[in-house]
């Protein structure tokens, strides 16, 4: 048995191996098995035959398993583990690099340009890949657009050429090639002989540790759905965005019998979808691990009958940094159904044809004040944060947010709960949350203090607090 030296400190050996001879579904995700004998590597939950553990090596990431020359289980499919969670001891400038690459920043960009949006420079950003994960942004992003292809081939009936450019390959003849190197196998050949008939749209499966509150997230999503953009219906969440190559349709809903929602999409450009997946991960917390947030917050007395009536409660957010940057700020000191209608208008007056979309920063930044019913100092904020982010929404970020005028604690915690998929932010101030908080039992104290006691899960506790929620 051997840990990799680049993995985390907090991989423990012995609870690796108890995991994986159990198969508990509890640590899918938070490490990977690769076997000396066989030169694969595989999730703890994988069905085949037990290996010895003298034949085992523990990773942290899959990217890691792979720089190391092993290639994925066929049978377990690591593609579709829930992500890891973030490890002890990496460097907030790493997490954050690998969440960009998650979303596709180098399936276009350069790493220059990944250091750029980081603010180091690249060779800084290599050393520090280097140095914590043992790997180069490149691996890491390689073996991200591998296992996405290999989950496509898997699940859709896209043409081969289809799946080389939505997994972010620049050719045919790089996916070929990279596909063959790392899997021993053409792409055809994971395919496999069985009939997939091509269907409208493209469906795939967006897997999560179980258990998984969709009652609680679809509430959530009911309650702020933007008319005209989002829908509900029964257990169906849809809306209709825009990207730099028209407009897209995206619906998702539990599948039965399996640990997955069931995304369907229709794209103009196959190429930003292994971004939108990653966006859609995060929208709707599928990353998260339910037995540890549970253990923490069911440890409190007070919150303990809110999180055991809500099993697998998740703390879903917006569609993008953005958006949620807008949903806020309009929602300052306004009910929920208030700032719909405002944004509802706002989307409306902004649509480009039929289809109403979210409303694009450069499109609210030219409309004239009568689209505007809300203070004068509110407008202002708004309109300020479309200006600067128009046409490079993407751009946006938390301490961007923080110092406009006119955006406060407040503002800046709901962005980082709903747009960033922070799990450890406690939005000071909130009426919402300390009205329930005084009418529950056993709650003394101020909210705040209260709140240290349930980190690094407070965003969660938050959602517990806000379902419980009575005007």
């Amino acid at each position: 048995m051997d840990i990799h030296p680049d993995s985390s400190p907090a991989l423990d050996p012995d609870l690796c191996r108890r995991a994986r001879l159990a198969r508990d579904p509890r640590f899918d995700g938070e490490f990977f098995l690769a076997v000396k004998t066989t030169g694969i590597y595989c999730r703890p939950i994988c069905p085949a035959r037990q290996p010895a553990e003298k034949n085992v090596s523990y990773y942290r990431l899959a990217s890691q398993a792979a720089e190391a020359g092993y290639r994925p289980c066929l049978r377990c499919r690591p593609e579709s583990a829930p992500g890891s969670p973030a490890w002890e001891g990496t460097s907030t400038t790493v997490k954050r690099a690998v969440r960009l690459i998650d979303a596709g920043a180098l399936s276009e960009g350069r790493v220059a340009d990944l250091a750029a949006r980081l603010g180091i420079g690249e060779r800084y950003l290599r050393k520090l890949f280097q140095q914590e994960l043992g790997v180069s942004p490149q691996a890491v992003a390689l073996n991200q657009r591998l296992l996405f292809a290999k989950k496509l081939l898997a699940e859709t009936a896209l043409p081969l050429t289809e799946v080389a450019f939505a997994a972010g390959f620049g050719s045919v003849r790089r996916f070929n090639s990279a596909v063959k190197t790392h899997f021993g196998l053409t792409p055809g050949d994971l395919r496999g002989s069985k009939t997939q008939v091509p269907e409208a749209g493209i469906r795939l499966q967006l897997q999560y540790r179980p258990p998984y509150d969709w009652p609680g997230v679809v509430d959530f999503l009911a309650h702020h759905a933007v008319d005209g953009v989002e829908a509900v219906s029964g257990d169906r969440y849809h809306r209709h965005f825009r990207t730099a190559a028209g407009t897209g349709a995206v619906a998702i809903r539990p599948l039965p019998g399996k640990h997955a929602l069931e995304l369907t999409l229709q794209l103009a450009d196959n190429s930003q979808l292994m971004g939108l997946v990653g966006q859609l991960r995060r929208m709707f917390d599928l990353d998260a691990n339910p037995a540890e947030i549970a253990t923490r917050l069911q440890g409190d007395p007070v919150l303990a009958p809110l999180s055991e009536r809500s099993p697998g409660a998740r703390s879903p957010g917006h569609w993008s940094l953005y958006e949620s940057a807008v949903r806020a700020i309009v929602g300052q000191q306004v009910s929920t159904a208030a700032a719909r209608t405002v944004l509802s208008r706002l989307a409306r007056a902004c649509a480009r044809g039929a289809i109403v979309t979210f409303p694009a920063a450069a499109d609210v930044a030219a409309l004239p004040d009568e689209h505007f019913p809300m203070p004068g100092r509110r407008r202002e904020t708004l309109r300020t944060l479309c200006r600067q982010f128009a046409g490079r929404e993407e751009e946006l970020d938390l301490d961007t947010l923080a110092a406009l005028t006119g955006v406060g604690p407040w503002t800046v915690g709901m962005v980082a709960v709903r747009g960033a998929g922070d799990p450890d932010v406690f939005p000071a101030g909130d009426l919402g949350l300390e009205r329930t908080w005084a009418a529950l039992p056993g709650s003394n104290g101020r909210l705040n203090d209260a709140a240290q006691r349930w980190r690094p899960w407070r965003s969660y506790a938050a959602n517990l607090l806000w379902r419980s929620y009575t005007p």
